[in-house]
């Protein structure tokens, strides 16, 4: 498998559990917001599922997020992640862009998911605009909340607003599609770091501003938060 990066040990990527991240590298989309773009292309590593394991210090992780890039780009190697952290007692987290509900699928009939991130990039309008993915995706999203939910595995939706781009109208149309998930999650986005170096001047959304749309999104969905730079913020 190819590896961009590894994190032994988190406090952010999975609520309420320690963990140990993994990076795979690759990514079908290319958003011009990106904050993980170095995980894409760079630094990549040929490793196996033991050797990711044996090279970290697990003594304090207590879950594992497999994260990217898009790591269902790397079927097998989720897969053999997976079951090795489940065999060590951890519970799993995926975060994904939605666009593989086959191997989200595969995931659970295996027992071996818990907790699934799916990053709902833009109002479905703008999607290949916003993203360079020309598939169908609105479709993919929606299939795979309906498998999570069936099967009790938690779903956190997010979108990471950037101003300029989006506008009130894609965040109501987002949260009227992912109704169903267990949480919506708008994010302030963080122009120092972007992909697209143009989108360093682009103005960050306040944080009133933020709930506002917030506020918008819980008209449909029953848990909503914010999540600026520095602080979440629940919407009631």
């Amino acid at each position: 498998m190819k590896i961009s990066g590894i994190v032994e040990l988190s406090t952010i990527d999975y609520p309420k559990h320690a963990s140990a991240v993994v990076f795979l590298s690759g990514c079908n989309m290319k958003c011009g917001y990106c904050q993980n773009y170095e995980y894409i292309t760079t630094n990549v590593s040929e490793m196996t599922a033991e050797e990711v394991f044996n090279s970290m210090d697990l003594m304090f992780a207590e879950a594992l997020v497999i994260s990217g890039g898009e790591p269902t780009l790397q079927p097998e190697a989720v897969l053999e992640l997976a079951k090795i952290a489940k065999g060590k007692g951890f519970p799993v987290k995926l975060d994904t862009n939605g666009t593989n509900p086959d191997l989200v699928e595969k995931l659970i009939s295996n027992n071996l998911l818990n907790y699934i991130a799916i990053d709902v990039k833009a109002g479905f309008n703008n999607y290949e605009k916003i993203t360079g993915y020309k598939k169908e995706i609105k479709e993919n999203i929606l299939k795979i909340i309906d498998l999570c939910k069936n099967n009790k595995i938690f779903v956190e939706c997010r979108t990471t607003f950037i101003p300029e781009l989006m506008d009130e109208s894609d965040i109501e149309e987002i949260a009227k599609t992912v109704k169903n998930c267990n949480l919506y999650a708008i994010q302030q986005f963080d122009r120092e770091h972007s992909y697209d170096k143009e989108l360093c001047n682009v103005k960050r959304i306040s944080e009133d501003d933020l709930i506002a749309l917030g506020k918008i999104a819980k008209k449909y969905i029953e848990n909503v938060k914010i999540k600026t730079l520095s602080s979440e913020i629940p919407i009631n």
